[in-house]
């Protein structure tokens, strides 16, 4: 059975968050016989389970999973770094005839590994620490506003309290006198190892869903386990940044009281959704499956789909 159901190709399932990768890509992995790569931003941090909506514990049982709980929330993971680590575990698991299936949102980290990473000449040390200093002492929106004026494409795809890429956009300006946008050009061949499918919705199915989750976590206890990371001393790092997580901090310092705290979680995750469309429509539009999981059974048309790789 394991011999006929190896797959020449590995599946990457995208998608909007809280759209139901996660419940799909767990259905999927035990018919074919796959383990799960996430390409999660925030998943492969420890400690930061509920905000990151990370697999539960009985799920990554169930379905063996990797790139979770990987990094402490102070250190970083490069694109670099996420590609270089994939193609190894892709490359173990061919040796064992185990199918593959890469689940996150979309982002960078896709990016590089279906399109190749770009060589992005070194930084002048020297440049970083001057965006470093310039971050910490102004906040990530003043220098974003630079950002726009020489980067606009750039800018538009990443948050504007996203200090880490919006330095790394501005250094990379600075050194090389090239916009980093420049690096990621739609032109490029997708490698054709992959199988991408895009999970989508309508606008109100998505916002439904996150209004659940959003309840859901805060349920789950978001806010300990926000409490538990600042008592760690994590509260200034980046992975506190993201959304779910920057929240509570001002809940935790008095900024917000709870419904307000609810309400924001909400409005910046539909916002992020509706951004994550825009960035995979631009870069997936005729090079995956796009499934309207509102009009079909998002895993029997991705089972369908994947029957001539099998």
């Amino acid at each position: 059975m394991q011999h006929i159901m190896h797959m020449n190709k590995t599946i990457i399932i995208l998608g909007p968050t809280a759209i139901g990768k996660t419940d799909i890509s767990i259905k999927l992995a035990k018919i074919l016989n796959a383990e799960i790569i996430s390409s999660d931003s925030v998943q492969i941090y420890k400690h930061m389970d509920i905000g990151s909506a990370k697999p539960s514990k009985e799920e990554q049982k169930a379905v063996k999973h990797h790139l979770i709980d990987i990094k402490e929330p102070n250190e970083t993971f490069s694109s670099g770094e996420f590609v270089e680590k994939v193609n190894e575990i892709l490359r173990k698991l061919k040796e064992k005839r185990t199918n593959a299936i890469i689940v996150g949102g979309g982002g960078f980290y896709i990016d590089s590994l279906v399109f190749g990473l770009d060589k992005i000449e070194p930084i002048d040390e020297k440049v970083k620490i001057f965006f470093d200093d310039i971050c910490e002492e102004f906040s990530s929106r003043y220098l974003y506003n630079f950002l726009k004026i020489i980067d606009e494409k750039w800018a538009n795809k990443i948050a504007q309290n996203d200090c880490q890429r919006i330095k790394r956009g501005l250094s990379v300006y600075i050194s090389s006198k090239k916009e980093i946008s420049s690096f990621f050009s739609n032109d490029k061949k997708i490698d054709d190892r992959f199988l991408i499918f895009v999970l989508y919705a309508s606008r109100e199915f998505i916002n439904k869903r996150i209004e659940k989750r959003v309840d859901l976590m805060l349920e789950k206890g978001l806010i300990e386990e926000v409490r538990r990371l600042v008592e760690m001393g994590y509260a200034d790092t980046n992975a506190l940044k993201s959304i779910g997580y920057k929240e509570t901090l001002q809940y935790l310092s008095k900024e917000l009281d709870k419904n307000k705290l609810s309400d924001l979680i909400k409005k910046n995750t539909k916002a992020y959704a509706k951004r994550q469309l825009t960035l995979l429509k631009s870069r997936f539009k005729n090079n995956a499956i796009w499934i309207d999981i509102e009009k079909e059974d998002g895993l029997q048309a991705i089972l369908s789909a994947c029957k001539p790789y099998l």
